[in-house]
């Protein structure tokens, strides 16, 4: 995949987004309020909202194929995630939670304990790491979950499931390394620009910013994996 093929698929991933914008955009504020929610449960709160989120993303998928064709996007299509095969499921949470466990190794190997307290803890009660450690903590896990970008697109696209779409998301990332270069460093530079905002702007400022930069970021990016994804498996 060249980069003008990537410069095209975001470009695609604007028009798609500009054919149905309120719904797509409510749809990716619903999977932000679910995910962000579920970490609030003591504990098992962080867990939760990687497995939930997992299957969510590709429900995404599905909004954004719905739309692609030219119908209106329904807010239920993201329900519909508890019809997807139990072996979906697994591959999906597993997905999720290796590239989180991969991010959590580094306040392991720098013996941070503040990061274990905060992802299994009581969010309400405990504080997040330094900002700068919690920035290498979102790359390290960024990093170990890029590879799997293809593998929900293949269910979602292809009609794989379990095993079968593990192997041919890794292959299509694999064979198609530069779009999930393009994607690591788009989150990579998001992730610092929100970091950074508090340093340049007032913190009520920066804290009333950051909600609505996520949603329309993560609204692009949904939409950018989907126009990638049909490239990277030849739809």
């Amino acid at each position: 995949m060249s980069a003008l093929d990537i410069f095209r698929s975001a470009a695609e991933a604007f028009g798609l987004l500009a054919a149905f914008p309120l719904r797509l955009l409510l749809a990716t504020i619903v999977f932000i309020m679910v995910s962000e929610a579920l970490m609030l449960i003591p504990r098992v709160g962080f867990i939760l909202k990687f497995c939930v989120a997992s299957l969510l993303a590709a429900q995404m998928l599905v909004v954004l194929r719905v739309a692609a064709m030219g119908e209106v996007p329904k807010l239920r299509i993201l329900a519909e995630a508890v019809y997807l095969p139990p072996s979906s499921m697994l591959v999906l949470f597993g997905c999720a939670l290796l590239p989180f466990f991969i991010g959590l190794s580094y306040f392991a190997l720098t013996r941070r304990a503040d990061g274990f307290r905060f992802f299994f803890g009581n969010v309400f009660r405990t504080k997040p790491p330094e900002a700068k450690h919690f920035l290498i903590f979102k790359i390290i896990m960024l990093l170990g979950a890029v590879p799997f970008t293809y593998v929900a697109p293949a269910m979602v696209l292809k009609g794989q499931i379990g095993g079968n779409a593990l192997e041919q998301g890794l292959v299509a990332g694999l064979l198609y390394w530069p779009s999930l270069l393009a994607i690591m460093l788009l989150s990579a530079a998001f992730e610092f620009m929100m970091g950074r905002l508090p340093a340049v702007l007032p913190r009520k400022v920066a804290a009333a910013l950051s909600i609505p930069l996520l949603v329309l970021f993560m609204d692009f990016l949904f939409a950018f994996t989907y126009t990638l994804s049909i490239r990277a498996f030849g739809l």
